[in-house]
């Protein structure tokens, strides 16, 4: 985590400090906004088409890795996400392993249990053609693999 420059530490823990206290109020209301899971897949799609496609592919792919902290090497999953276009619309692959050290090198480390998540996207519309996660796990991991999509491809534009 960046520190927070001295000036700015009253706002920033003002600005925390509204956050909690507007989730807290939205989760004791019981109005709390569920993800919109279609939504989610189509900003997805759009961030991983923003990466570019490699030369010679005819789809667009990416990998990325979900956890806490900046540093890859303490990630818990991997994501592959694939995106190509087809006479019905567009398609998106979303793979998610868990990711086990191995015994003798935890340095080293194996992906493990793979999920998928498929959406197809035609005519403006969305639909989960098959997912391996129940829609609560959906709308929870959705989410995070769109920030880790947004946080490589602000990486790779340094």
């Amino acid at each position: 985590m960046r520190p927070v420059a001295s000036g700015s530490r009253p706002r920033a823990a003002a600005a925390w400090a509204a956050v909690l206290v507007l989730t807290a109020a939205a989760a004791a209301s019981g109005t709390q906004k569920t993800a919109d899971i279609p939504e989610l897949l189509r900003e997805i799609r759009v961030e991983v088409l923003g990466l570019g496609r490699y030369a010679g592919e005819d789809f667009a792919r990416g990998e990325f890795f979900l956890g806490a902290g900046d540093d890859d090497t303490n990630k818990t999953h991997a994501v592959g996400i694939l995106v190509q276009d087809g006479t019905e619309g567009s398609r998106m692959t979303i793979v998610v392993s868990r990711l086990e050290p191995d015994a003798d090198n935890p340095r080293v480390k194996y992906a493990r249990d793979p999920k998928t998540v498929v959406g197809r996207f035609a005519g403006g519309g969305v639909e989960v053609v098959r997912s391996d996660y129940p829609e609560a796990e959906l709308e929870k991991l959705l989410p995070a693999v769109l920030k880790a999509v947004v946080d490589k491809k602000a990486l790779l534009k340094k």
